[in-house]
């Protein structure tokens, strides 16, 4: 499976402290995605299980942006699905949310969030997912990523990117529509 993130190796999470609890929820996570149950790191991509969200708000993306980049062997085309609004999950917020899809299958994920001090728990995983449609309603493919967030962090970006040789996005690439579902997420 093509991973989409990777996030924190254990020593890195062992100096933020993050709780035993915390750790748990990774794993589960891990395993619902990937079938593994190490705790080095978190791979995401398009879930092979439901996700157990504790908390999700569903929208719509706010912005949809097209163009091309020169590669090796020609132009490439891509398409970028924006969420601009904040989107509160509890004492998280994501700020900003950016898909963006390469004609190269390459993909692309930004995220901007933050968490208050006011919430019990020191982190969080948040994240998004993305149901990916074309211009007739048709689901091509669902991808998610998650990111580890602190207690008291103030709009801190998040990036991943991965390629993935999706034969359906392949195919629907030059159909996707201009709307996309989103779903912000806590675990």
């Amino acid at each position: 499976m093509i991973q989409i993130a990777s996030i924190f190796a254990k020593p890195v999470l062992d100096k933020f402290g993050v709780t035993d609890e915390a750790k748990e929820r990774f794993v589960a996570l891990q395993k619902a995605v990937t079938g593994d149950t190490g705790t080095a790191w978190i791979p995401l991509s398009r879930p092979s299980a439901t996700l157990d969200f504790s908390t999700h708000t569903q929208t719509q993306s706010d912005m949809f942006n097209t163009g091309s980049i020169e590669g090796k062997d020609g132009p490439i085309t891509w398409c970028e699905f924006v969420w601009n609004s904040d989107q509160v999950i509890k004492d998280c917020i994501l700020h900003k949310v950016s898909w963006r899809f390469y004609s190269n299958k390459l993909i692309c994920l930004e995220i901007c969030a933050s968490k208050d001090e006011k919430g019990f728990d020191t982190s969080d995983l948040i994240g998004h997912r993305l149901e990916l449609r074309d211009n007739t309603g048709f689901l091509i493919g669902i991808w998610a990523a998650a990111f580890l967030i602190v207690k008291d962090t103030d709009r801190r970006s998040f990036q991943t990117s991965a390629e993935d040789d999706h034969k359906v996005l392949g195919l629907h690439f030059n159909m996707l529509a201009d709307k996309q579902t989103g779903l912000s997420f806590r675990i």
